[in-house]
């Protein structure tokens, strides 16, 4: 968006209540987005929330219930512009009690959280409305408790860096699931089976996932563009890909031997 454009919008926004930001359609400017989350009221009009962490010059304490009250909020972006994701290296500014968050809007469409805080998201989060879920580096085991989530909506998965994450969703419910990026997870083990129901999915990066060994043997999908697989030294065997493949990494992988009876139908391959 051109800057100028941008800042018409902003002056719109505002104009819609000059005094109290929780009258706003959406909130950007640290002032506001600080005095919103620490003092948790209903603020029914924010639909969009997003926060350069470069702003914020003290740790926030959040509560549990932070965003119980924002039940329109379509996007929640926290976000870092050092595009770093190893946590201990900049760690977040924002801070959850031990128990995590206990509500998010089921509303939300795009969830950015660079270095979430918790192990997981909350137990009664419905994120069926989901497109875009983006959580690099952060201290998350698990998305949720169990498997039964449906996200018919969601594109984009990104969890790169998380390096305490032991388990992905199984992704029967994901249909229209298209980027999946998980390099750098080093606890995962495992990638389910039902990754191939995904057929609309033009890349898959799990690049550096060091103890992964279980992994689809079959990837045969019609939309597969990208497949990043070097510094898995775990995953021993090439699987079964689509002619649609155009870039594939297998640097420092445990694929040893690559044949032409492998490759071969390969015929868009631009990379190796």
């Amino acid at each position: 968006m051109h800057d100028l454009i941008q800042l018409m919008c902003k002056e719109i926004v505002l104009d819609e209540d000059r005094l109290d930001p929780r009258k706003r359609s959406r909130l950007w400017r640290y002032e506001d987005i600080l005095q919103v989350l620490n003092k948790p009221k209903r603020v029914e009009r924010v639909e969009a929330l997003s926060l350069n962490m470069s702003q914020v010059s003290r740790i926030i304490q959040l509560c549990p219930k932070v965003f119980e009250e924002m039940d329109n909020l379509r996007l929640l972006r926290f976000y870092c512009l050092d595009d770093s994701h190893i946590p201990t290296k900049n760690p977040t500014k924002l801070h959850l009690p031990q128990q995590g968050l206990e509500y998010l809007p089921n509303t939300l469409r795009l969830l950015h959280w660079d270095r979430y805080p918790s192990a997981s998201l909350p137990s009664n989060f419905c994120p069926e409305n989901m497109v875009y879920l983006e959580m690099p580096g952060s201290s998350l085991t698990q998305l949720w408790e169990g498997d039964n989530v449906h996200l018919v909506n969601l594109k984009v998965c990104d969890l790169r860096g998380s390096k305490e994450l032991i388990k992905i969703m199984d992704f029967s419910g994901v249909p229209n699931l298209e980027e999946l990026y998980l390099g750098e997870c080093s606890s995962l083990v495992e990638i389910p089976s039902s990754l191939q129901l995904c057929r609309k999915l033009t890349e898959i990066i799990v690049s550096g996932c060091v103890n992964l060994c279980g992994f689809p043997s079959d990837l045969r999908l019609t939309s597969l563009e990208e497949v990043g697989l070097e510094r898995c030294p775990r995953i021993t065997q090439l699987p079964k890909l689509p002619s649609t493949v155009k870039i594939l990494y297998l640097e420092e992988s445990g694929i040893k031997q690559v044949t032409a009876a492998c490759i071969g139908h390969l015929t868009r391959l631009q990379k190796l």
